[in-house]
């Protein structure tokens, strides 16, 4: 059979099972059995899968993505996350379309924090939208920047993303994350950037109300008071620039240092700990399966000698190097519109690794790219995932066909963004460089 009807019926079926809502690692599971005992014509084929899913599930840089939910778990039952907001909201002050600008704000600050997009996105729709709507903000520019700003979490270091993809990728995990901080950065100022210019040319978006002045004083004694956080970021990001750990390690370092934070705020409680617990549980349990199935689902594409043939005619195509990323990253964004952030991971990274060995491409920016797209595929109609977690959190007049609305310009610009670090990779490049 072509090599093209092999990866076509395999890609169908894929998306044919998920569609019947067939929870995604199960989908995994039936086409490995199928595909293993189709390949091996019999039964014999699926010895192969406990040892492939033991080796792939048992590495030790899986550890930090639990450790990366914890530590936005605790901040958020604490209440701790609530308090960024706060300054971040006394600190932008009176100007227009304020709580735009806290929502960016918080957003990229708490990015720094969590590393978990899913639960800054369901933070900033459940705090911010319903004060939004009383205040008359414009509904698709106040949906768009929540989902967008909440996703920064998965570029801007630390991201649970960014090590789950180092680890399956096999890449440096700490030039990864560091990568991700420049592009990230970037993507909160093009947003500051749209929304500025949409509020000049359309006052009526944002409307002004009164609001309360705050002294400088205030002001400075409330930033004072979240300064502990700073252990948080020292604990991760810094142990990592100084070489004291790998991310694995910082991942707990951080988990630990949100524990100790909160104790110091007095709201290290039994509950707290419960809830955070319950809830990186539940998560996590679920990542885990998906990847193990995942990882038996590369094996199988990789016997059937589909994907070298498909590396074979990439090559043989007669386009530029960077004709063919290009066609690379619009596949990543086109599989984003149907399906969410692991299971595109999971599916391309097989396929695409021998592609960018072969072209020469540096991987920590091809990878922060494949990022920057998962951010994309995440807030992209119609199964954007961030899309029903806002919605999940809204209230139930909003309905998906004005989220999905609201977003278009977001993806818009975020693909804009890609275009810009594929032009300028040191953008991504710089700072992993210097410390690796």
């Amino acid at each position: 059979m072509e090599w093209w009807l092999v990866l076509g019926f395999i890609f169908l079926s894929l998306v044919s099972l998920m569609a019947t809502g067939i929870p995604v690692a199960m989908t995994f599971m039936v086409l490995n059995i199928i595909g293993l005992i189709w390949i091996a014509g019999g039964l014999q084929g699926l010895a192969s899968i406990p040892g492939s899913v033991f080796s792939g599930t048992s590495t030790f840089n899986l550890l930090a993505v639990p450790m990366f939910f914890l530590l936005g778990a605790v901040l958020l039952h604490s209440g701790i996350i609530q308090m960024v907001m706060e300054v971040t909201n006394v600190w932008v002050g009176k100007i227009r379309a304020r709580l735009l600008f806290v929502s960016l704000f918080s957003g990229t600050g708490l990015a720094m924090l969590s590393g978990a997009g899913a639960a800054d996105t369901a933070l900033l729709a459940s705090t911010l939208y319903p004060e939004m709507e009383k205040q008359g903000y414009h509904r698709n520019l106040s949906l768009g920047t929540i989902v967008s700003s909440g996703l920064l979490a998965a570029i801007i270091p630390p991201s649970a993303l960014a090590v789950l993809l180092g680890s399956l990728a096999e890449i440096n995990i700490g030039a990864l994350l560091l990568a991700g901080l420049f592009p990230g950065l970037m993507m909160a100022t093009i947003y500051v950037i749209y929304v500025s210019i949409r509020v000049a040319l359309n006052p009526s978006l944002a409307p002004t109300y009164p609001s309360e002045t705050v002294s400088l004083k205030t002001k400075l004694l409330m930033t004072l008071k979240i300064s502990p956080l700073g252990i948080i970021v020292f604990m991760v990001m810094g142990f990592i620039l100084l070489g004291v750990t790998t991310p694995s390690e910082a991942a707990v370092t951080g988990a630990l240092g949100a524990i100790v934070v909160t104790a110091l705020y007095g709201r290290l409680t039994i509950q707290t700990m419960r809830l955070a617990l319950t809830s990186v549980v539940r998560v996590f349990g679920m990542f885990f399966l998906i990847i193990a199935g995942a990882i038996s689902f590369g094996q199988v594409i990789a016997q059937t000698g589909a994907a070298n043939d498909l590396l074979a005619w990439v090559i043989s195509l007669p386009l530029s190097p960077i004709m063919v990323l290009i066609v690379m990253q619009l596949t990543i964004v086109i599989l984003g519109l149907f399906m969410s952030q692991l299971p595109i991971m999971l599916i391309a990274i097989p396929i695409f690794t021998p592609i960018i060995e072969t072209m020469g491409w540096d991987p920590i920016w091809f990878w922060i790219m494949f990022l920057m797209n998962m951010a994309v595929g995440a807030e992209s109609p119609p199964f954007g995932l961030a899309l029903f977690v806002v919605k999940g959190a809204l209230p139930k007049h909003i309905s998906m066909a004005d989220i999905y609305k609201a977003q278009i310009p977001y993806v818009i610009m975020d693909v804009g963004a890609i275009g810009i670090i594929m032009a300028f990779p040191q953008i991504a490049l710089w700072l992993p460089n210097k410390m690796y």
